[in-house]
């Protein structure tokens, strides 16, 4: 990812984190919407959810029961069936994800970094 992508994610980040009282459902859709394209920007193969999420465990094991979560959230949000608290965390769990994703360095399929060769060493 870019410097300029990342700078672009990030005021998408903010512009729907402003939006949230007026609009919590959609914010909480655009929220795990964004952490998807950043996540592709990022390297991740983009496969299902239980696809993403395992490949998100491998280099973010402390996040992945957040997006887990916040994953939950939004598809009872898409039958109407969240409540705003829960809709508010879902945002909360996403920006962990989304901050997460834009301080890792990038994801190269089938090359292990050299941080993962000093942690698996």
């Amino acid at each position: 990812m870019t410097a300029p992508e990342a700078a672009r994610s990030i005021r998408s980040w903010y512009g729907l984190q402003g939006r949230f009282i007026n609009s919590p459902q959609n914010v909480v859709s655009q929220a795990d919407r964004l952490v998807r394209e950043v996540m592709l920007k990022r390297g991740y193969p983009m496969g299902d959810f239980e696809r993403r999420a395992a490949d998100i465990s491998v280099d973010h094991p402390a996040v992945v029961h957040n997006y887990r979560a916040a994953q939950a959230i939004t598809v009872r949000a898409e039958r109407g069936q969240a409540s705003i608290e829960e809709l508010r965390q879902a945002v909360v769990y996403y920006r962990v994800l989304f901050d997460e994703l834009l301080e890792a360095p990038e994801v190269t399929p089938g090359v292990v970094s050299e941080r993962q060769l000093a942690v698996h060493s």
